[in-house]
């Protein structure tokens, strides 16, 4: 599922910004947008979770000079083995099989290329004044569009080419022609846009950009007529959008129909509650956080925090939050996101509503607190307060000194559950171990690595906050992460009718689903960041499970459900509960006995890697044998297959991309 966006020398900086910041627009909901670099396509398995490969605009030679050889051979078996390919201005002039830029002058650049998923030759620039790195040479020029009744919409140009006769290859569909001649008469039908099919791929090719938000390029005035072009491509906004998830869309990818401005059904930040399981637990930390705060706001590494009540299950309508609030509603996603990540911003970025003030009095110091159900219509706190006790009910003694998930942070909207508990030093300091942080949706979701967590609606995304003393040596930190994984498989497969539902583990923390003539699925994944202080680790467990959600890949109640129709499917609000009771347990065993056959029994039973074959590209392309994690650090063990039996281990995050055909990568 991930839209891989090429960065490495060559690339334009302002190209890279407006292919990722629209890819995102389009594609950000159901793909992870991911910038690589030549070391990155050269040495890891990158092809198997690609949707779409992506060469912006920039320069042609230097993407020759370090992707020439290995890079674009696999560039080419990746899209003829049914692979996307779009090639931007640069990009495009690259995959054609020839190139024909600025003969005669002396920037003259001509010759083959390797890629050649257009057949002929692109010949540049359609129109003179080009200058490299620089707007001087850029207009708004008008394409004809053949697939929408020969529409007519104008696009950002800056160097592009024309390609040559493309009605000689019958692979080669014309997407959009210029409308006007270039200063040396060249054919107003001269194609801009082609769609190439390359083997069971398809190659799309522009020498124009449809990408551009002309609101967002810097140095417009150097421009030749810049109000004009600035004015026309404002206006063209929403056409070229259009065009770009029509023709992505049709290629197979999961493009969403949005509109120039902004999408309507773009979320905008919510405030976040605190709840907890008692009314004594709230009060204890919402004084925790006064305490902190300085009139009402915590100003902290990475956020911001107006501290505010709720009053008889509805939002105190202070002025200052009244005009918060009018502030984010008039702000568009990315500043959005950039406000609430951006510590040196003077606005306040995030809303904590907890209940209405200390309590003064016994009767109800037992009793949940969390506000209507009205304020959280996407998650059903009361519920999940219920759940959480059933699920304690049936451990030993009733687990009464369970404390994970007591205390709640949820939010309908957030940047990310991650972030707000691990970039924020003082306020996370101010929570309690086992508070987790919940929300329905994510704007600026984290994954593991360079990746980020693509937040649908109907998946479950937490982060747990856990202090993990340093006085235990027999339970080392790193293996939480395997501990927190395995929780989430047993929270499923332990219920009485789902033991064979087919969940499983994919070292070191990912869920995937296995099934039956469809292969694997992830439907979730795990991170674990960590700090030291005083003698614990400060550890922020981020979990996100395509429970409900069909995109971007599977859902583990469609699973269930396609394994079983009888089975009930699973809420968010009894999911989590059980989860974090099944891993309260587990962890409270490991930290009493440490690593042993107590869970790795269970672990290897549910994961699946048991006996894989697999090439060591870190040690000479060697072929070896799984055989489990290590006991000391949770590193992956292999053995030798040449005879001699040598024993490998590798680190638990070595994989960037994806391990499961057999390809095992240092991480850069």
């Amino acid at each position: 599922m991930n839209i891989l966006i090429y960065t490495g020398e060559g690339a334009s900086l302002n190209a890279i910004y407006q292919t990722y910041t629209t890819l995102k627009l389009i594609l950000g909901h159901a793909h992870d947008i991911i910038k690589v670099d030549a070391h990155t396509l050269r040495t890891e398995p990158w092809e198997d979770t690609c949707s779409l490969l992506v060469l912006p605009g920039g320069r042609d030679l230097p993407y020759c000079n370090d992707l020439n050889g290995d890079i674009n051979r696999r560039i080419k078996n990746y899209v003829f083995n049914g692979g996307i390919y779009l090639g931007l201005c640069a990009g495009a002039y690259y995959a054609s099989s020839k190139i024909a830029f600025e003969v005669g002058t002396p920037l003259e650049v001509k010759g083959s290329r390797e890629l050649a998923f257009y057949p002929g030759l692109c010949r540049g620039t359609m129109y003179p004044g080009f200058v490299y790195d620089s707007n001087r040479g850029a207009r708004s020029v008008k394409v004809k569009l053949h697939q929408q009744q020969e529409e007519t919409v104008a696009m950002y140009y800056n160097g592009g080419g024309y390609f040559v006769e493309p009605e000689s290859f019958p692979q080669t569909t014309v997407v959009a022609t210029y409308c006007d001649t270039n200063d040396d008469g060249a054919s107003p039908s001269a194609a801009a846009i082609v769609l190439c099919k390359v083997g069971s791929g398809s190659a799309l090719l522009s020498a124009v950009h449809p990408e551009y938000d002309v609101t967002t390029t810097p140095d417009l005035e150097n421009a030749k007529d810049s109000e004009q072009l600035k004015s026309s491509l404002k206006e063209s906004r929403s056409a070229c959008l259009k065009l770009l998830r029509e023709q992505l869309g049709a290629l197979g990818l999961d493009a969403k129909d949005v509109l120039s401005e902004a999408a309507s059904d773009t979320p905008t930040l919510t405030p976040i509650y605190l709840c907890g399981i008692t009314r004594t637990l709230t009060d204890s930390i919402t004084s925790s956080l006064l305490e902190l705060a300085d009139k009402r706001v915590i100003k902290d590494a990475n956020n911001r925090f107006l501290l505010a009540p709720w009053t008889n299950g509805n939002v105190d309508t202070d002025s200052a939050l009244t005009a918060l609030n009018e502030q984010w509603n008039k702000m568009s996603l990315s500043q959005t996101t950039a406000a609430a990540e951006n510590f040196n911003d003077e606005l306040v970025s995030l809303m904590i509503h907890h209940p209405p003030s200390i309590s003064t009095t016994k009767d109800n110091e037992k009793d949940p607190q969390f506000p209507a159900l009205a304020l959280t219509p996407y998650f059903d706190i009361g519920a999940y307060f219920t759940a959480l006790r059933h699920h304690r009910s049936k451990e030993w003694g009733g687990a009464s000194w369970y404390r994970f998930g007591n205390a709640m942070l949820y939010s309908a909207v957030i940047t990310s559950t991650q972030t707000i508990l691990d970039r924020n030093y003082s306020f996370a300091g101010a929570l309690p171990s086992g508070l987790v942080c919940l929300a329905t949706n994510q704007i600026a979701g984290r994954g593991r690595g360079r990746n980020s967590w693509v937040s649908q609606s109907g998946a479950l995304q937490f982060s747990l906050e856990l202090r993990h003393s340093l006085q235990l040596p027999h339970a080392p930190v790193v293996f939480i992460q395997y501990i927190i994984a395995l929780a989430v498989v047993e929270s499923i497969r332990s219920r009485p009718g789902y033991e064979e539902v087919p969940i499983r583990l994919k070292w070191p923390n990912d869920i995937y689903a296995d099934l039956p003539g469809q292969g694997l699925k992830k439907v979730g994944g795990l991170l674990v960041n960590s700090s030291f202080l005083a003698n614990e680790f400060l550890l922020v467990i981020g979990c996100g499970i395509n429970l409900s959600n069909s995109r971007p890949t599977v859902s583990i109640n469609d699973v269930i459900t396609q394994h079983n129709r009888s089975l009930a499917r699973l809420t968010p609000e009894d999911m989590l509960a059980n989860i974090l009771v099944t891993f309260e347990r587990f962890y409270n065993e490991f930290c009493e006995k440490g690593m042993g056959p107590w869970f790795l029994d269970l672990y290897y039973k549910r994961w699946l890697h048991s006996d894989k074959l697999v090439t060591l590209t870190t040690h000479d392309n060697v072929r070896a044998k799984i055989v489990g994690i290590t006991k000391d650090y949770g590193m992956l063990e292999a053995i030798g297959l040449d005879g001699d039996n040598q024993r490998y281990t590798l680190q638990p995050d070595g994989n960037s991309f994806d391990m499961l055909k057999g390809l095992i990568i240092k991480k850069s």
